[in-house]
């Protein structure tokens, strides 16, 4: 009785294998059985600077964010969504160590948000490279959605430059300004948003009387003001871009150097975005500006969004919470249409291309280069019950990143 004892049975060792391997087999075999023990969270790296000077827009950009998630309870194609967040601190040497954390030891699925250009510059490569889906909330860098384009890389903002291509031909055209100073930070996004309005303005037959690059997280205008000064009875307005901190300190100097009444300012959105007018206080009141979003705009995507943001955080939305809030909603409406499959990277990446909706800024959706479409609205600081806000007066819509001035 070699295979048997009283009370026990033996199987042979090739037994035991066919029965472990038809247990294998059917474990693995079969996909769909597996799936719902298997389908974990979907982490998303959330990359934003929460110190220095863009700390503000960075944390905005966040509330945002996490708004939409909450309002879909972090779920989407039947899967959770978890979310980590990296500080970037707004330095292009630290994108990348974030970025590697990110993918290599947390294992993130998709990489978003990001204010500063110079950082995304430097996530670039590494994004290409490991074929991590990378949604930009803010930073415009505009290589990368043009002649370094990636398959990988979408922006849901803007291109440095795009809004103002619509910018600089609206106020030659419909603002009746002739003669520029052009003013911005010294570094990527600076010069990019310069040169987009100076294209159309040029173009329109306007004059550049100087260029102005003050270094990011300028403390003290005066010597650049200065410069204005010198050149203000030649000069029909000043443009401008700065954002965070350096916006607050650029309008107030401004008009403590006495420029204010002088040489009108028609500048970027961003330099006087609803987050930072309590700060600025009255020396914002009055000045002409552009920007994809306004917080006064009356739809009903708006009112709801806002509405929401300000029972959550108890304050006003700005632009770069707007724009947190649309990068949640185009993951989670592309991790949808893959019903949670977000492995399969190429499904997941034309799902993303697909997407289209209302956003509180109006129809959103993507060009061929996975930049956003989108309107362009031209603003001015009003006072209204007390409460210094951007009234929408004018508009420009379907405003992409080549864009030009219908014939």
């Amino acid at each position: 009785m070699a295979g048997k004892r009283q009370g026990q049975v033996f199987f042979s060792v090739p037994a035991v294998l066919l029965f472990l391997g038809a247990l294998v087999l059917g474990a693995y075999g079969d996909r769909s059985w597996a799936a719902p023990a298997t389908r974990s969270a979907i982490k998303i790296g959330f990359m934003a600077p929460y110190v220095g000077v863009y700390a503000k827009p960075g944390k905005d950009m966040d509330n945002g964010f996490k708004l939409y998630l909450e309002e879909i309870k972090s779920q989407a194609g039947g899967r959770k969504i978890q979310l980590i967040t990296e500080d970037t601190e707004a330095k292009p040497e630290i994108g990348p160590i974030k970025a590697r954390k990110l993918v290599e030891r947390d294992k993130v699925n998709i990489l978003a948000g990001i204010i500063h250009s110079g950082v995304a510059y430097s996530i670039r490569d590494y994004v290409e490279a490991n074929k991590i889906p990378l949604v930009i909330t803010n930073a415009g860098a505009a290589r990368l959605t043009a002649q370094d384009r990636s398959s990988y890389i979408f922006r849901v903002s803007f291109v440095n430059g795009q809004q103002d291509l619509a910018g600089g031909w609206y106020a030659y055209e419909k603002a009746g300004i002739r003669r520029v100073i052009a003013m911005a930070p010294d570094y990527s996004a600076g010069h990019e948003k310069a040169q987009g309005f100076l294209k159309t303005f040029k173009a329109a037959g306007g004059q550049v009387v100087a260029e102005i690059y003050p270094p990011l997280a300028t403390q003290d205008f005066a010597p650049f003001l200065a410069q204005v000064t010198s050149k203000a009875g030649s000069t029909d307005a000043v443009w401008a871009f700065f954002a965070g901190s350096d916006s607050i300190r650029f309008i107030k100097q401004y008009a403590e150097y006495g420029l204010k009444d002088k040489v009108k300012l028609f500048v970027l959105g961003d330099t006087v975005d609803d987050s930072f007018l309590p700060s600025i206080g009255d020396a914002a009141l009055g000045i002409a500006n552009y920007l994809h979003y306004a917080t006064t705009l009356d739809t009903s995507e708006n009112k709801k969004f806002v509405a929401a943001y300000r029972q959550k955080y108890n304050e006003d939305p700005s632009m770069f919470s707007e724009q947190g809030y649309v990068g949640a909603r185009v993951i989670a409406e592309a991790i949808k249409a893959v019903k949670g499959n977000v492995e399969n990277r190429e499904q997941f990446l034309e799902a993303l291309r697909q997407v289209q909706f209302e956003a509180p800024r109006g129809p959103f959706k993507f060009d061929k280069f996975q930049n956003v479409i989108e309107p362009v609205y031209i603003r001015k600081v009003e006072k209204i019950g007390g409460k210094l806000q951007n009234v929408v007066t004018d508009k420009i819509s379907d405003v992409d990143q080549f864009w030009t001035p219908k014939k």
